[in-house]
């Protein structure tokens, strides 16, 4: 150790911070913590800001700068909170979450959604603040920004279309992909190499969280349409007991939507939305929606991409399990209504025909 203190005290701080510059951010985490000299150069907002653009290009966006340099510590902070992926290894939700605000306003959150293939980032997006009409958690009688919000999927993003007749063959300018094989290939060709990051920041407490699954969770090709696919990404929520959802779980579902030309294999998106689902299946709106997303924040995290994919898988059994129960008591009740109609038609039948 005292010779590796001398080797590294006869380098000069720029040869330092030139050699720490070319570090992942978990190394250079890791050699922050070594020593002084190290953990001084780590402090370098330069370097953080650099591999937060290099990880999510949208953070070099014009339109992102001042979200997250706002703070001191912002890109250092930023990449901690949204490298890691979301897990719901916490059972105990109400002991883990801090105390929610009185007042969660959609404007507090900005949205950074990056979309890669084969790593190689195709299109990035910035959203600052979720427009709605009114803010959720104040005493306001009108329906309008309450139906807007429960009618409409949360954090709709859709980026910029590419017409036909603008696409050239070879030409590496635009954002699509050239993909070959039938459908089935095509399938397997979006999952392994289609990348999505769906990072949540709040402004006013500089925390951050990506709720994407990283890699899809699911492909699948709408037959209706002509070449368009569905990708699901996502992650799991452990959320307070006071929000009343079945399993004290939330699932953030990220959906993309892209469309695959059939004559020349080019891969455009279409589409790119988030909602919030319970285990039940139904959509979580309005004000709870907001709360999740605040809690989500304060989530723990994982390196272990598997895993969060086996969270999803039991979060879906969960699902299963409710809607088989629901279809058992529906039938049950089914069944219930035509053994009553049938007594009383022989009870009818009784009274009315001659014996």
């Amino acid at each position: 150790m005292e010779h590796l203190q001398c080797d590294l005290k006869c380098l000069s701080r720029d040869i330092l911070a030139d050699i720490m510059a070319r570090l992942d951010g978990s190394t250079l985490a890791s050699a922050a913590c070594t020593c002084s000299d190290l953990r001084g150069i780590a402090r370098n907002q330069r370097l953080w800001k650099q591999l937060c653009n290099s990880t999510w290009p949208s953070t070099a966006l014009d339109e992102a700068q001042h979200l997250i340099s706002s703070s001191t510590d912002g890109f250092r902070r930023f990449y901690a909170d949204s490298y890691p992926l979301i897990s719901n290894d916490h059972k105990d939700a109400n002991n883990y979450f801090p105390i929610q605000p009185t007042l969660i306003s959609p404007s507090n959150f900005a949205l950074f959604i990056d979309v890669y293939y084969r790593e190689k980032c195709i299109t990035s997006s910035v959203l600052d603040g979720i427009p709605m009409e009114t803010d959720f958690g104040q005493d306001d009688d009108t329906t309008t920004g309450l139906m807007s919000w429960v009618l409409n999927c949360p954090f709709k993003v859709v980026p910029s279309d590419i017409n036909d007749e603008d696409i050239e063959d070879g030409d590496d300018g635009h954002d699509f992909v050239s993909l070959v094989g039938k459908a089935d290939d095509r399938c397997n060709e979006l999952k392994e190499g289609i990348r999505l990051s769906w990072v949540l920041l709040d402004k006013k407490r500089g925390k951050a969280g990506n709720l994407s699954s990283w890699k899809p969770l699911s492909v699948k090709k709408i037959w209706a349409s002509n070449g368009d696919y569905i990708l699901h990404f996502g992650c799991i929520i452990p959320v307070q007991e006071s929000l009343q959802l079945p399993h004290n779980l939330a699932k953030c579902l990220i959906v993309a939507r892209c469309n695959i030309e059939e004559k020349r294999g080019y891969l455009r998106w279409k589409e790119v939305s988030m909602h919030i689902e319970d285990t039940s299946g139904a959509y979580v709106n309005g004000g709870k929606s907001l709360i999740i997303l605040n809690q989500a924040l304060y989530c723990s995290r994982s390196n272990n991409r598997h895993a969060v994919e086996k969270g999803y898988i039991q979060f879906e059994g969960r699902k299963q399990e409710i809607i088989r129960k629901k279809k058992l008591e529906e039938t049950l009740a089914d069944w219930l209504c035509i053994s009553f109609e049938v007594v009383i038609l022989l009870i009818l039948g009784y009274r009315i025909l001659p014996i």
